[in-house]
């Protein structure tokens, strides 16, 4: 049954992702090893976004590692359905991080068994694009994977994940594979020099996911370089689009602001959605993480939108007949869109 799920739940989020995303590019999946077991290593910008769509973009199954406090009823068998596991952090208490060592002994078997880990070896969260300094975890998972189980095969797959926006829905997303690690050439070396060596790897990880952003380092110019960052200039090429913002190309920033007229047809097509919009708005006053807005406008969506063309189906039907009610929900779902597209424009 839990197999079934999770099938389902990534067939549902694939096709999703066609209607949340202006465009979703995926680059590089073909850099993905065919051969033993991978740990991806993706940016962490979205909270609970950022895994449903690598989970969704690499073609495989995938284990992830997940912050323990998550792991509470009614969500366990969700969690478990969805191959999550849990780890404890020092905010967890310290008389838990013990328990981390039973995570790890599970995530062995599994590489040594060639399944897939998701690690975000950032440790944590943010709404910045460039690469906060990542830690040695998914290195040492999988070296000391290797150490006990020599036999197998382990990679570590740098991920980037490039979101146009990470308020705004109907944006544009690039998510890039990159160069894969093979850990089996570091093995030996590890034995050795442990700290030396995972060290060393973790630079390497930390370098081809750089490779992996628009924008993959903090400067004094992070802000000039982030405004370059738009719906026109997203539409660019990974490697164009990096290469200007490097530059500092000032042609890529939009100057347009959004006019009257655009003003006044926002509103207008609000009104045909208007209760799915106030309940999610009022339950994003709730969150003060701006870092979970677009995962919680991405979950909540997926939802409550086609529940309320639902009601507004059989409501029309009711009144009217079954060939006006289609034509009724169409028009919902186009205002929705069109809403969206001149809000996104000018972002």
């Amino acid at each position: 049954m839990k197999k079934i799920f999770y099938k389902f739940v990534a067939l549902t989020l694939t096709l999703y992702n066609n209607f949340f995303f202006k465009k979703l590019t995926v680059i590089g999946k073909g850099k993905i090893p065919k051969d033993g077991a991978i740990i991806f290593s993706p940016n962490h910008q979205s909270a609970l976004l950022d895994p449903l769509l690598v989970g969704v973009t690499n073609g495989k199954r995938i284990y992830s590692l997940t912050r323990s406090d998550v792991f509470r009823s009614p969500f366990l068998w969700v969690l478990d359905a969805m191959q999550t596991l849990p780890i404890y952090r020092i905010r967890d208490g310290y008389e838990k991080l013990h328990r981390n060592k039973e995570t790890f002994e599970i995530c062995y078997k599994l590489l040594k068994n060639k399944n897939n880990l998701m690690i975000f070896s950032e440790g944590k969260h943010h709404d910045k694009y460039f690469l906060l300094p990542i830690s040695k975890g998914s290195s040492k998972i999988g070296l000391e994977s290797l150490k006990k189980f020599s036999k197998t095969k382990v990679y570590l797959q740098a991920v980037g994940i490039n979101y146009g926006s990470h308020i705004h829905p109907y944006h544009n997303c690039t998510i890039v594979y990159g160069n894969p690690i093979k850990l089996n050439k570091f093995i030996e070396l590890y034995k050795k020099k442990p700290a030396e060596t995972l060290n060393r790897v973790r630079l390497k990880l930390e370098d081809e996911m750089k490779k992996c952003l628009w924008l993959p380092n903090y400067s004094r110019e992070y802000n000039i370089k982030k405004n370059l960052i738009n719906y026109k200039s997203t539409q660019h090429e990974f490697k164009i689009l990096k290469k200007k913002i490097s530059q500092k190309d000032i042609e890529l920033k939009n100057n347009k602001s959004i006019r009257m007229v655009e003003k006044i047809a926002i509103i207008f097509f609000s009104i045909f959605n208007l209760i799915p919009l106030i309940l999610i708005n009022s339950i994003l006053k709730k969150i003060s993480d701006r870092v979970f807005h677009l995962s919680i406008k991405y979950l909540t969506g997926l939802i409550i939108f086609p529940l309320w063309w639902t009601i507004v189906f059989f409501i029309s039907v009711y009144f009217l007949n079954i060939f006006l009610s289609i034509g009724i929900v169409i028009f919902f779902v186009l205002f929705l869109f069109l809403r969206q597209f001149i809000i996104i424009k000018n972002k």
